[in-house]
């Protein structure tokens, strides 16, 4: 089967990382294209969470390879922020700001990392809260969110947030 290049967001190859003699991931290899949807299914302490860590580079990998839109990432260390502007994690105990609205916890990411207008963002969060039914809710408070995780329409938690699952 041949994999269409202009499609391939991202390429995971040989990955591996250890913690002393504790061998977390080995050789581990997936690809990610455009529109995927990807789950990450396992045991308590067999990887996920390191496995995503790695591909937002909050852990440095000891081998393999992360290719994302065709270029290395592990090569580009400087430009980890706009790397990380652009892949993101959801994650299973996410934090959000209790001094904030829902809403505004989804526009906060979007306005300062993503660089959207106020309203863009808005109405992107809104989108994206409607598909999880939680539109109606949006002006509510901050710790009604936890009890739902929601893509919050191109917000993606970073370092400090916990562990989770992945938001390609």
């Amino acid at each position: 089967m041949t994999v269409q290049t202009e499609k391939l967001l991202l390429s995971v190859r040989e990955l591996s990382k250890s913690f002393g003699n504790n061998h977390i991931l080995r050789n581990i290899s997936f690809d990610v294209q455009k529109k995927d949807i990807i789950s990450i299914i396992g045991a308590s302490g067999s990887g996920k969470s390191t496995l995503l860590r790695c591909i937002n580079l909050l852990e440095r990998p000891d081998a393999g390879r992360i290719i994302y839109q065709d270029q290395d990432v592990l090569s580009r260390v400087n430009k980890i922020n706009r790397y990380r502007s652009r892949v993101g994690m959801v994650f299973q105990s996410f934090n959000l700001f209790k001094n904030m609205t829902v809403m505004e916890n989804c526009v906060t990411g979007q306005i300062r990392v993503l660089k959207r207008s106020r309203e863009d963002a808005r109405k992107r969060a809104l989108h994206f809260l409607d598909k999880v039914g939680m539109g109606t809710l949006c002006q509510g408070q901050a710790q009604t969110a936890v009890r739902r995780p929601a893509a919050a329409g191109g917000y993606r938690p970073g370092p400090g947030h916990g562990s989770g699952s992945p938001a390609f």
